[in-house]
């Protein structure tokens, strides 16, 4: 009984898994974000062929990118065994002469299958090292096995049989390689229960030789892992700041824009929206109200900087209640709130286009390929807008996700589920956002050119706010369902939320040593409190557009790549200087990108602070050479 209780106590603790549709739903809500109600606006200034262009790049490049970032993780389960290949070596040796020496009980008693230790990666691609360590283990298996085998052929007739049991033991099939190792570890450990003879010690022998991860540890291999197992402790722990940083860069714009989104609902539907607030003056109230139907609802009506609105409050209980439970435990809620997302997106592309037909029916040429026109404004045109280069920025930034995904690939069942679900969730992200954009485009132009009444915001929501002012059957008020839209694409902006806060929290937890609680309450409630100290301020937007600018470009894009790279020759050292899963020529590729993507969000920065094409030019060529130069990405 003793025994039974020390085997049981010594298994390993079931794994999580996040199935493919689950990180596709995650990933995706993490990029709706604030930057979906721009792109009408944004792709104004680039002009329709020209945004399609760059949406599609930046597809392209936000999976390169998280194609690189999984493998830098799942290629640490490989480094490990490499780092202890040869202590297991010796622990097998001994545990084989302990059943050689211990007797016929104790060779009977043993029947932990050495095919429970193998850990191996059903992913094809690049990735073959994974295939060329399970043959290596296989081999050292089978020489293991003969010499077993050979010293036991010179033993008594029962000796024999009790050998024979053990060999069989040994040629059991392989669960793990189908992606079952829990069950082959189950398997053998109620074989170990059910032997009487099996002592103690020996179990927790065998319980080690078995206790090998199938999934990468996010405390290891997070961006913060990664950079200390590449720079070093100091460091990481400015890896860790930044991640931090970019967390609740991420987290105050989205809940800004949630707050913002519901107050505007409320003032639609129920003509005004309430906060609790300072007076501002010795007459005043602490209750300010606004009737204005708009993102920023509480602008110009006197109301002071910090506000608790009703929006704020119905966000802040969503998201926090979702921040108390794990990723795969909220998953219902996830894939309701992408579908309101999908849903929400359609409907607006199908108001948005009846309202360019209505302004083109009306005589006003919403979109024309030729030069501005004089008594119209200027137009939108097909191929270049007016001002192309300060919009890679917004659209680049769209697809900021990727410091939120490492915890979903932590809990990817496989290498391949991870990569292929993150791409794909770029995908249908990129495919709302060259919807929403070139559908609202027209309108957008229109409001600048100042052809629709009462409008003076080309935010996406706010130019759904617009569609009852258009067309001879305006009615001054936006549909039933178009309001009842609005209201679920703001909760469907509340899905991203816990996953900013969850990796602000693991960052603090894992790399900051911060208690549960006190990370929970630092990463899910301190943010809403900033949220309502700032909510009525006018420089909050820029700050987070600035910090944004300055933070998330090369968190998202540049540090991936980076450590991608710097990992493979750290880890290259324990596979005898064989670069992991890339051949030299595909490192170099991931270094041109690398510098690629750092001189271009460096040029965009540029041009945001000078707007001068020159000086983004030069700043892009000198970043590109510093990268590109020997030595330059370590």
């Amino acid at each position: 009984m003793t025994s039974q209780r020390t085997s049981a106590a010594a298994m390993p603790a079931a794994q999580k898994f996040l199935s493919y549709s689950a990180i596709l739903t995650l990933a995706a809500n993490t990029m709706n974000g604030p930057g979906i109600t721009t792109l009408p606006d944004v792709a104004t200034d680039a002009g329709l062929s020209l945004y399609v262009i760059l949406i599609t790049g930046s597809v392209i490049m936000a999976s390169f990118v998280c194609r690189r970032m999984v493998y830098a993780m799942w290629s640490s389960l490989s480094t490990e065994k490499h780092r202890g290949a040869y202590q297991e070596i010796q622990q097998q040796e001994e545990t084989s002469s302990l059943l050689l020496e211990g007797g016929n009980s104790n060779v009977a008693g043993m029947k932990v299958s050495k095919s429970a230790l193998s850990i191996t990666n059903d992913d094809n691609g690049d990735d073959s090292y994974h295939d060329d360590l399970y043959e290596t283990t296989f081999l050292e298996q089978q020489q293991q096995e003969e010499l077993i085998h050979h010293r036991h052929s010179r033993s008594t007739e029962t000796n024999n049989e009790q050998h024979h049991e053990v060999v069989q033991q040994h040629n059991l099939p392989n669960l793990s390689k189908s992606g079952s190792e829990e069950e082959s570890l189950l398997l053998h450990h109620n074989n170990n229960i059910n032997n009487s003879e099996y002592d103690d010690e020996q179990q927790n022998a065998a319980m080690l030789l078995v206790a090998h991860p199938q999934q990468p540890l996010l405390e290891k291999t997070s961006i913060v892992g990664q950079s200390l197992e590449a720079y070093g402790r100091q460091t990481s722990v400015y890896v860790a700041l930044t991640m931090v940083a970019s967390a609740l860069c991420l987290a105050l714009a989205q809940m800004m824009l949630c707050a913002a989104i519901l107050d505007g609902m409320l003032v639609s539907t129920m003509g005004q929206s309430c906060a609790l607030g300072l007076p501002v003056s010795p007459t005043s109230s602490w209750i300010h109200c606004t009737s204005h139907s708009s993102m920023k609802p509480y602008a110009g009506s006197g109301a002071p900087t910090s506000l608790i609105s009703i929006g704020t409050v119905i966000a802040a209980v969503i998201s926090v209640g979702m921040g108390t439970v794990d990723l795969d435990e909220m998953m219902g809620v996830q894939y309701s709130l992408f579908g309101c997302l999908i849903v929400s997106c359609i409907r607006f592309a199908y108001v948005l286009r009846h309202m360019s037909s209505e302004l083109s029916d009306g005589g006003v040429d919403v979109v024309a390929a030729d030069e501005p026109n004089a008594d119209n404004g200027e137009d939108l045109s097909w191929f270049v807008g007016p001002n192309p280069f300060s919009t890679i920025g917004p659209i680049m930034f769209n697809f900021a996700f990727v410091v939120t995904a490492p915890p979903l690939v932590a809990m990817a069942k496989k290498e391949s589920i991870a990569y292929k679900a993150l791409g794909m969730a770029c995908v249908a992200m990129g495919v709302l956002y060259t919807l929403v954009g070139c559908v609202g485009a027209p309108v957008a132009n229109a409001v600048r050119n100042g052809l629709v009444e009462g409008g003076d915001d080309t935010n996406l929501l706010s130019l759904i706010l617009l569609s009852g002012k258009v067309g001879d059957g305006a009615t001054g008020r936006p549909s039933i369902i178009d309001l009842f839209c609005i209201g679920t694409f703001g909760l469907s902006t509340v899905a991203s939320v816990p996953v900013y806060c969850l990796l602000a929290k693991d960052t603090l937890v894992n790399d900051a040593g911060v208690a549960p609680m006190p990370a929970f309450l630092l990463s899910n409630v301190l943010p809403w409190l900033l949220v309502a100290l700032t909510y009525n301020a006018a420089f909050f937007e820029a700050f987070v557009n600035w910090s944004g600018l300055l933070i998330l470009g090369y968190s998202n894009f540049s540090l991936p790549l980076l450590l991608d790279v710097k990992l493979k020759k750290v880890r290259s050292f324990l596979h005898k200087g064989r670069i992991l899963g890339l051949t030299d020529q595909g490192s170099r590729i991931t270094s041109v990108v690398f510098s690629f993507l750092t001189a271009s969000i460096t040029a965009v920065i540029a041009i945001s602070i000078t707007n001068s094409l020159s000086v983004a030019g030069l700043s892009f060529g000198v970043v590109m050479m510093a990268t590109m130069w020997p030595g330059g990405s370590d």
